[in-house]
């Protein structure tokens, strides 16, 4: 599973308490402790997970009923 935050405050990642900016993204996963280190989008490297991001993006407006036949969504724009 995976939250991305689009608004709202930093996000302090343990250990060290680093501070990650606003968007980033939360991997309910062992190697991010389940949720609790943030990536910053700057830092995806991933191009699978970029891919189903942008799926799920696409689904999540669907079912929604949100207009989106001219939005323009540029991916890796941050």
């Amino acid at each position: 599973m995976v939250r991305f935050d689009v608004n709202g405050s930093d996000h302090s990642n343990p250990p060290n308490d680093t501070r990650i900016p606003t968007p980033h993204l939360h991997i309910f996963s062992e190697e991010y402790d389940n949720g609790r280190i943030a990536i910053p989008l700057s830092k995806l490297s991933n191009k699978e997970l970029e891919d189903e991001l942008m799926d799920s993006l696409e689904f999540f407006m669907d079912y929604t009923n949100i207009h989106h036949k001219n939005a323009i969504i540029i991916p890796k724009l941050l």
